[in-house]
């Protein structure tokens, strides 16, 4: 059977095209396509991956965002983080994960389906930015305090060392050149990348939707800070044109620090499209054990200003923008407290709820009325999929 060939997405002013006619995404965080394509070993789960392309298609779902970056450590095995490694060392790279990655974007025309793909992570659980500092510095990453679902609390490492740690990355002369030359090649090489199923080149394949410069990117506190970062960011950006001139690029920013900050992150006129991230949980909204309507409530409440914040700082811009994240964990209370609120039969009242708030506030944002051109949720994982929703 004959696939049908998909067209580039493209943009006009704050609205995403299709064909010339307004296109929405519907998407779902796929962080882990890339492994489950591999052709073989214990993360190859092709199988899974053609089942869960087809429950998300048959959902209404249109864009996944998945990772075209991980990295392995010189000092072993690290907690938290996926194996196995797409860049083993700077420029060493694992092909049966590159060839994962390759058979992954090429099923996804069969499910009409496009792909946002992040080039880096700021978070460890890849590798990530952290990782480059440490291999620049030959340094363990000191890792950050992780948050106990079960106790509610944050416990473990220094979470401020932890970003001063990783903002050098792209905020230390000492070493900006070294991180950045390696994280340059690695751009070049998934960009230029002709795809070993499909045979056609990343940068001509119509089935990528954007290119992210980063999961996740954080600030840098003060003037030099700002300029480092917006540096960066246009640097990288210029860079993805000039080898993509056809492709979308936005930064995987969660837009929460203001508007100075959103300004900062999407300002490079290489940026094509807005990022913005809602987590109600880690950002103090939401409090998960608490079984009464206070806490979801007020998460919508924050929710929806954040949403109408971002939309009108993007259409300052004269941008698209989209909410690449959001998400809520189960019910974490009664009989399902504690790590029973990770089991797919755990209720999701709450999440239930604040989805549909969600959906609501972006699809009031989309064009003509707002500059919003759609949200997906977080994330789909291997023990079960979110309920998702069309945006229209």
């Amino acid at each position: 059977m004959t696939q049908p060939t998909p067209q580039f997405v493209t943009r006009r002013g704050a609205q995403l095209l299709l064909d010339n006619q307004p296109f929405v995404v519907s998407g779902a965080n796929y962080w882990q396509a890339m492994n489950l394509g591999m052709p073989s070993g214990p993360s190859s789960d092709r199988a899974r991956v053609l089942r869960d392309l087809a429950d998300l298609s048959s959902r209404g779902i249109n864009m996944i965002r998945i990772l075209a970056a991980s990295e392995a450590s010189q000092f072993g095995k690290q907690p938290d983080r996926m194996y196995p490694a797409l860049m083993q060392a700077p420029g060493q790279y694992d092909d049966e994960v590159f060839a994962g990655l390759d058979w992954v974007l090429a099923q996804l025309p069969r499910f009409n389906m496009y792909a946002t793909v992040s080039l880096n992570n700021y978070w460890t659980w890849s590798g990530g930015a952290a990782q480059y500092v440490s291999w620049a510095t030959d340094t363990r990453i000191p890792y950050p305090v992780q948050w106990d679902p079960v106790r509610q609390v944050f416990e473990g490492g220094d979470y401020q060392a932890y970003l001063d740690y990783t903002n050098r990355f792209y905020a230390n002369p000492q070493i900006y050149n070294t991180t950045q030359r390696w994280y340059r090649s690695h751009i070049e090489r998934v960009v230029s990348r002709v795809n070993t199923v499909s045979g056609t080149r990343y940068s001509d394949d119509p089935a990528i939707l954007a290119w992210e410069l980063m999961n996740e990117p954080q600030i840098v506190q003060g003037p030099a800070g700002e300029k480092q970062v917006a540096r960066w960011i246009d640097d990288s950006a210029r860079l993805i044109s000039e080898l993509d001139p056809r492709h979308l690029i936005t930064t995987g920013a969660e837009s929460k620090n203001g508007r100075d900050w959103f300004h900062i992150m999407h300002g490079s006129p290489a940026i094509t499209l807005a990022s913005c991230h809602f987590w109600p949980l880690n950002w103090g909204y939401y409090n998960s054990t608490d079984p009464s309507s206070a806490s979801v409530d007020y998460s919508i409440a924050k929710m929806r200003d954040f949403v109408g914040d971002n939309a009108k700082w993007a259409h300052e811009l004269d941008l698209p923008t989209v909410l690449f994240e959001f998400g809520m964990m189960r019910d974490n209370w009664g009989e399902f407290a504690g790590l029973r609120a990770y089991e797919p039969q755990a209720p999701v009242s709450h999440r239930n709820r604040f989805y549909a708030a969600v959906y609501d506030a972006v699809r009031k944002q989309l064009a003509p009325y707002g500059p919003f051109a759609g949200a997906a949720f977080w994330a789909l994982d291997r023990r079960s999929a979110a309920r998702a929703a069309r945006l229209e």
